[in-house]
């Protein structure tokens, strides 16, 4: 399963695990990262490399920092392993002087960079910097890698129903996943229904409004599967073996006849035991189509603008992130660079590419706001898009669909940010004798740390750390005054392994020691 990366202002958040032996270097650089106001987030923490091995795997961040020398598997061993598994995993090395020269081997093995002990603030945010360019470079390059996988994908699925030339290892990749699913075709039969005044120039805006009820209905199905446009009305669904295509094809069918006045024909084909059945199996269902409609052949000289769902998807899936971060602001900045991409492009993209950022910003809605699915609001909303007469009508209609869904975040944003600072505390109440962090306790909740930790101060007064010493300090005093625990294992068992550290903390928060508030209190 791919990890949600998360992002702030603008920027995404490098995800970086803490590898030391000595606790309080360990907390010290979690708290300086943590606190720094940039885009690094502490998402883990281990004493050794053996510790380390399993938390890498499953969090899979962007940067190890791990010291050199470090009991049962050191940081050249973590080094060398989790390179073999992950390589775009980054690593910084801590080491001493007297180590120096077998740190170079880790260099070698593919450390980015090395810190010295002593290493100041100063040493350990240039090479962070230095980390920041790198995993930026990498993201932006593996975020267009992937969007032109899922194109070729979609051009060899394409190709293969066509009898066009494809490339073989796009096509096994096909195979292997499609293998054994249900096909099902949909055809627009007639673009210029009476009770419309469709022209040729909107069929590039219906056939993705079309294209995206049919996913909107997959979605309301939980119908996991691959949804192409072939030609210009024409669609295939390679869908899961087990989806009831009679349910989904008749709310296609209804919602696109009522919404958009266009009449959708279906057809199953049955269970795909190689893509190899494409090319006839749709080709026979063009000819039924065909003999049932004869406007069909005239449809097919007609042009598209190529429609890119992957782009749409890469929107949705960007604009999650930012959710997930809190971050408002660069949401919106990144809404209005989007907005400003697309103005930037030729005329006859501009409504295709306006609609693929509404159903980006409609589909983001449902999953992340638990919104239900309002697909009567598509008519409104497209007759508008159709409406529309040059650039600056296209950009307030952009503009108004963003404004919507900003206003829809701000709303689940304060319902849910009290319902998450709820769940925290509860979280912590239960679990205050572990040893609990800030990044810890914001996963439960499924929020970014920095924004958490805000989120936490604004909602309870206090800030985390304020908040668990709190918490702890009154588990202290139950214990203290109702109990024979010796102060070391009171200590023990409200979270603090260092006793003369908790009994600072215990006079900091009581104005007696706590050895002095048993006293009073038992006598």
């Amino acid at each position: 399963m791919k990890k949600l990366r998360l992002w702030k202002g603008g920027q995404r958040m490098t995800r970086i695990v803490l590898v030391e032996d000595e606790p309080l270097f360990r907390k010290g650089l979690a708290k300086m990262l943590s606190g720094s106001g940039t885009s690094w987030n502490v998402c883990g923490e281990a004493e050794n490399g053996l510790e380390a091995e399993p938390m890498l795997a499953e969090l899979q961040p962007d940067l190890v920092i791990t010291d050199i020398r470090m009991p049962i598997m050191d940081g050249l061993e973590l080094l060398k392993r989790t390179k073999a598994r992950f390589p775009v995993i980054e690593f910084i090395v801590i080491t001493g002087f007297q180590d120096f020269q077998y740190a170079q081997t880790a260099l070698r093995c593919g450390a980015l960079d090395l810190l010295v002990k002593p290493c100041g603030k100063e040493d350990i945010f240039e090479a962070l910097h230095k980390v920041d360019a790198l995993v930026a470079e990498k993201q932006a390059r593996l975020r267009k890698e992937e969007m032109e996988r899922q194109l070729l994908l979609d051009n060899t699925l394409r190709a293969i129903f066509l009898r066009f030339p494809y490339r073989s290892e796009a096509a096994a990749e096909l195979e292997a996943s499609l293998r054994s699913s249900k096909l099902i075709l949909f055809q627009i039969t007639d673009y210029s229904p009476t009770s419309k005044q469709y022209t040729k120039r909107d069929v590039p805006l219906l056939q993705f409004a079309v294209l995206n009820m049919i996913n909107e209905w997959m979605d309301i199905h939980r119908a996991e599967g691959k949804l192409l446009l072939i030609e210009s009305g024409r669609y295939a669904l390679l869908a899961d073996g087990r989806l009831e295509e009679e349910a989904i094809c008749a709310a296609v069918r209804e919602s696109v006849w009522r919404l958009l006045g266009l009449t959708v024909s279906s057809q199953c084909a049955g269970l795909i035991q190689s893509l190899g059945q494409l090319p006839d199996l749709y080709e026979s269902s063009v000819e039924q189509a065909a003999m049932e409609e004869r406007a069909g052949e005239a449809r097919r000289g007609e042009a598209a603008y190529p429609i890119n769902r992957a782009r749409q998807q890469l929107i949705s899936a960007q604009v999650a992130a930012f959710i997930h971060a809190g971050q408002m602001d660069a949401l919106r900045q990144y809404l209005d660079q989007l907005i400003r991409e697309i103005c930037g492009m030729p005329t006859e993209a501009w409504k295709v590419e306006a609609l693929s950022l509404g159903f980006a910003l409609q589909d983001t809605a449902r999953k992340q706001f638990e919104l239900n699915p309002r697909l009567a609001e598509l008519t409104g909303r497209i007759h508008k898009l159709h409406e529309c007469r040059g650039v600056d009508a296209v950009r307030a209609w952009m503009l108004a669909e963003t404004e919507q869904f900003m206003s829809r975040y701000g709303e689940w944003q304060e319902k849910h940010s009290r319902s998450a600072i709820l769940k925290a505390a509860r979280y912590m109440e239960e679990n205050y004798a572990e040893s609990l962090s800030l990044q810890q306790v914001a996963a439960q909740v499924h929020l970014n740390a920095a924004y958490f930790s805000h989120l936490f101060k604004k909602e309870t007064g206090r800030s985390f750390v304020d908040y668990l010493i709190e918490l702890r300090m009154e588990k202290a005093k139950q214990l203290l005054a109702n109990t024979d625990m010796k102060i070391t294992e009171v200590s023990g068992r409200i979270g603090y392994d260092l006793p003369n550290y908790f009994a600072k903390l215990f006079k900091q928060a009581t104005g007696l020691s706590p050895k002095d508030y048993r006293k009073l209190y038992q006598g």
